[in-house]
């Protein structure tokens, strides 16, 4: 799975930009721990792991999805849809541990970019 830089943005109104043009120090704040916890998601997804129930596996997924909606972006929302369609059957478990890590690494980078305008463009 991959996603172009084109279809990917936090988008104008979504929960991080809204806090963004609140409190620019917050909003900085919570994409910092956006980031950190899509770096733990990573770090502890078993879904590709036969032992792992498929609950747990969804529970990986729905908290994966947690953390793309702050950003708006409809095309990270619909692949978790679809990650989460696919979950159903384990017996794909790297193409599932790949597609996971694959939404989550996007999320960090629309996440980061977007963290870097609001230092860059409009100092705290």
């Amino acid at each position: 799975m991959e996603f172009s830089a084109i279809n990917l943005a936090v988008l104008p109104d979504s929960q991080l930009d809204t806090l963004a043009n609140l409190n620019r120090a917050a909003g900085i704040q919570y994409a910092d721990s956006l980031v950190n916890e899509l770096e733990l998601a990573m770090a502890g997804c078993t879904i590709d792991d036969a032992a792992t129930p498929v609950a747990a596996g969804f529970e990986q997924i729905h908290a994966l999805k947690n953390m793309v909606i702050p950003t708006g972006s409809e095309a990270l929302l619909e692949a978790c849809a679809k990650l989460k369609a696919s979950a159903g059957s384990m017996a794909h478990g790297a193409e599932l541990r790949a597609s996971f890590l694959a939404i989550a690494q996007a999320a960090q980078r629309v996440i980061v970019a977007y963290r870097s305008r609001l230092v860059v463009e409009r100092p705290v």
